[in-house]
């Protein structure tokens, strides 16, 4: 199934925008809309139910290499830790001398 990432179609309920971007807006709704998200299309299949959105997202997913979910992880780990400073250095004085 070559599917356009470009091609306009109309996500039920949300209006008519490029292929793409009714996919991530999909993938994006609430559990209660998510199972209702149609994509309605001119090409072959006409019709996209949310099984269909989610694995058309997860192959483009593939293609570009990642995830976005893993391209989060991966540069939080790549990110110097931080070292929490103990204060300046100095031992703190008792009020009672």
């Amino acid at each position: 199934m070559a599917i356009d990432p470009e091609e306009l179609v109309t996500l039920t309920d949300h209006g008519t925008m490029k292929l793409r971007s009714a996919v991530v807006r999909a993938m994006i709704l609430s559990a209660k809309e998510r199972k209702r998200a149609t994509i309605v299309r001119e090409g072959k299949p006409a019709i996209l139910h949310f099984k269909e959105i989610r694995d058309l997202r997860a192959k483009w997913d593939e293609r570009r290499g990642s995830s976005p979910r893993r391209n989060r992880f991966h540069e939080r780990q790549r990110q110097p830790r931080r070292i929490r400073s103990r204060g300046n250095g100095r031992k703190s004085r008792s009020l009672a001398r």
